[in-house]
């Protein structure tokens, strides 16, 4: 009895191909644009978050903090550790306005990769071996 369809996993030749074959043998299909990642797509992978992406975009200090945690390890771009905590809902619409985030999550992320981050400003200060002349006077 002759199939006039060809049957699953059959091919021209007449040699049957597996039907399903696993994730690793079969080459990487790859669509749309194929471009360089970018810190929003990498950010979005790790937070999961286009709002936080969207966020170490507009606030270099946010990006610095979280790129900084990254290259250290600490960066796990997991979102496993559950917090449970009452906070004062002033300090967190403030935090909200700051970031511009709605999500809680999104805002404690930032809040905390701030925190984390060591401050700049301050390690160049204590970094530098610079002094004033003791004939400086402040134009105040």
């Amino acid at each position: 009895m002759a199939h006039t369809s060809r049957q699953q996993g059959a091919t021209k030749s007449g040699v049957t191909a597996p039907a399903s074959i696993g994730p690793a043998a079969r080459p990487a299909r790859r669509r749309g644009k194929t471009s360089q990642p970018t810190v929003e797509s990498d950010m979005i992978r790790v937070f999961k978050s286009k709002a936080f992406a969207s966020l170490m975009e507009r606030d270099p200090s946010v990006a610095r903090a979280v790129v900084f945690l990254t290259h250290q390890g600490v960066v796990t771009g997991v979102r496993s550790k559950k917090i449970s905590t009452r906070v004062d809902p002033g300090v967190m619409d403030a935090a909200r306005k700051r970031f511009g985030l709605i999500n809680d999550a999104d805002v404690i992320n930032a809040s905390l990769a701030m925190a984390a981050a060591p401050d700049r400003f301050k390690a160049w200060l204590m970094e530098s071996q610079d002094t004033v002349t003791d004939d400086f006077e402040l134009a105040v």
